[in-house]
């Protein structure tokens, strides 16, 4: 009898062993993708790496983190092109020297669709396009005119494909210049950003974009700047693009432009993350994180938030513990109040 119940619990553990090697063979593909929040490789960034004479010094401390995905995605808010002349406002942004340090640490897609990728004209933005594009990174949100602007960027990772799409929707800017930041989008004959209004016309450009996207793609993530500054939580214009974006087929909404973390919104089987700070950036801004994106091609699977803490000059390095924990702490507030 013993030798008989020995001889059934080895049958069945085998066949659960059997099951599993099955299971494992028949399962989905995945991919980690990680999102980083803004970019901005100028003023005190650019300054100290020539001081150190390391180009690659903002990432130096998180390269690890960056390169450990199969895809690294990041908003780069700043113009990486010595050509052109500065926008008439408060804060033109450029860093012509960036180019090598975003290669290594191992940046796939740039979003440019943001208030700064036209600081200094549409020569400028063309310039950089075609440098992250000979190195490798593919753009989205901005181009030769607004065809070019809406176009995805489509990779393929362990077998998934995946389609990145960007968007803009900003304030104007205040005293003392009044810069109207809309006024950089790209037309049918005019270089520049892919702006989205939030109004019927906008919502319909957005949704026609996610459903051209996923036909070519399995996946679809939209990558939108948009947003009150340092403010916790989404405004109208986020809400109604990325439910409109979510609505149409996409499986992620990422945000960016508030420069301070906001929560994460489930909607209709997809993921608003409405803000994710600061990332590279010389600002008061100390603490922020980075996301991490789980994925196959029935979307997102899961989640995981990365802290870190923005040092001296802006560069960006992991949180200790007890500050990772106060991090996530905060996220997991405003993340319950959205999904309330």
């Amino acid at each position: 009898m013993k030798r008989t119940r020995r001889t059934a619990r080895l049958l069945c553990a085998l066949l659960i062993a059997l099951l599993g090697v099955a299971g494992r063979a028949g399962a989905q593909p995945s991919v980690t993708i990680l999102f980083t929040g803004d970019v901005m490789l100028g003023r005190s960034l650019e300054a100290a790496a020539r001081a150190a004479n390391d180009p690659l010094f903002a990432f130096r401390r998180v390269a690890d983190m960056l390169q450990s995905a199969d895809l690294t995605v990041g908003n780069l808010e700043c113009v990486l092109s010595d050509l052109g002349a500065p926008a008439h406002k408060a804060y033109a942004l450029r860093c012509a020297e960036g180019l090598e340090a975003l290669r290594w640490a191992g940046f796939d897609v740039l979003s440019l669709a943001n208030n700064h990728a036209m600081d200094f004209g549409e020569g400028a933005l063309l310039d950089m396009i075609n440098r992250l594009r000979v190195a490798g990174i593919a753009t989205v949100g901005a181009g030769e005119n607004l065809s070019a602007a809406r176009l995805p960027a489509v990779l393929l990772s362990n077998g998934v494909r995946i389609a990145f799409l960007g968007y803009v929707n900003v304030p104007q800017d205040g005293a003392p210049f009044y810069f109207r930041n809309d006024l950089t989008a790209a037309t049918a004959t005019q270089a520049g950003v892919a702006w989205a209004n939030a109004d019927p016309e906008g919502v319909a450009m957005i949704e026609e974009d996610v459903r051209a996207a996923k036909a070519l793609a399995d996946v679809v993530i939209v990558l939108l700047h948009a947003g009150t500054e340092y403010t916790r939580t989404p405004n109208a214009v986020q809400r109604t693009l990325a439910y409109a974006a979510i609505e149409s087929g996409a499986a992620a909404v990422i945000g960016a432009h508030p420069h301070v973390l906001q929560g994460v919104q489930r909607y209709k089987g997809g993921i608003i993350a409405y803000s994710l700070g600061n990332f590279a950036f010389d600002m008061a801004v100390d603490t922020s994180a980075a996301l991490r994106l789980s994925v196959t091609a029935d979307g997102v699977q899961g989640y995981e938030w990365l802290p870190i803490v923005i040092g001296n000059y802006g560069q960006p390095r992991p949180a200790t513990p007890e500050q990772a924990a106060r991090i996530h702490a905060a996220l997991e507030r405003l993340t319950t109040q959205l999904n309330r």
